[in-house]
């Protein structure tokens, strides 16, 4: 234990480091990695307006050897891991985030799915990936992500970079998420997105971690290996299934109670 407890440290912090360099590759760029999808969800849901909420912020934590000399040691290399980053860190702060608005093209995700990790990743990625683009928007899209946001809470994020993280992510130029041009271009054509087969494991580097002792500061903090398929639909064109992968990140949601989307990233197609 304690050979493995000396390591955690730099283990979570590669982590973090990763995170902060996928988040600004290309962050203002606002490209896409291609197609992806989900399978849409039958359950029928009212519509909504779109409406900026409000934080309701309050994660789960526990005090049980946070104070401890190791978890102390741990938190000191992962903020000195996330210190080296400086000007990563500076371009997230830099951004400006729409409101926080899902609304009747992108709805809140049920209340009942954000009770467990697993739950609500499959909601969040099939929320994210079914698109028809002719009758969806992309600032609609970045509203909802926003709203679904969880704050990254790891030792060493700057407070106001804290909630951007997963905007960072998706507007990268490593994200399923088209650019603006790109989502003309397909709305145009009639493409849409069908995600199906979504299946999740545990981050191994994460079970790891968590094994070794450390403990996060957001008890609901998660991470999950993404994979399923994608389904592209254009008129006129044979239909493409691709399997698909991404790497999602958890914690306790920004405008919500639960869960939320504190990052993503990994992102591949065919």
């Amino acid at each position: 234990m304690h050979n493995n407890r000396r390591r955690i440290g730099a283990v979570v912090a590669v982590i973090v480091v990763g995170g902060v360099v996928a988040a600004t590759s290309g962050a203002f760029s606002g490209h896409g990695g291609g197609a992806a999808g989900q399978q849409a969800s039958t359950t029928k849901r009212p519509p909504q307006r779109p409406h900026p909420l409000h934080p309701v912020y309050n994660p789960p934590t526990s005090h049980g050897g946070s104070g401890s000399s190791e978890q102390q040691a741990d938190n000191t290399k992962i903020a000195q891991a996330a210190a080296g980053n400086s000007t990563a860190w500076a371009a997230i702060e830099a951004m400006a985030l729409p409101a926080p608005a899902p609304s009747a093209q992108f709805p809140s995700i049920p209340r009942a799915a954000r009770q467990n990790p697993d739950s609500y990743a499959t909601a969040f990625v099939a929320e994210l990936l079914n698109i028809d683009f002719a009758k969806q928007t992309r600032p609609s899209l970045l509203s909802w992500a926003v709203s679904e946001t969880s704050p990254e809470t790891m030792p060493g994020t700057p407070a106001s970079a804290a909630a951007k993280f997963l905007y960072a992510n998706l507007t990268s130029s490593n994200s399923p998420v088209p650019s603006a041009k790109a989502w003309t271009a397909n709305a145009a054509s009639g493409v849409t997105w069908t995600a199906s087969g979504v299946s999740m494991t545990t981050c191994p580097i994460w079970t790891q971690v968590l094994a070794a002792g450390w403990q996060p500061p957001d008890l609901r903090m998660d991470c999950l290996d993404v994979t399923g398929n994608l389904t592209v639909t254009q008129p006129g064109r044979s239909t493409a299934v691709k399997p698909f992968s991404l790497q999602l990140g958890l914690g306790t949601a920004e405008y919500h109670n639960g869960y939320g989307a504190m990052s993503l990233n990994n992102w591949t197609v065919g």
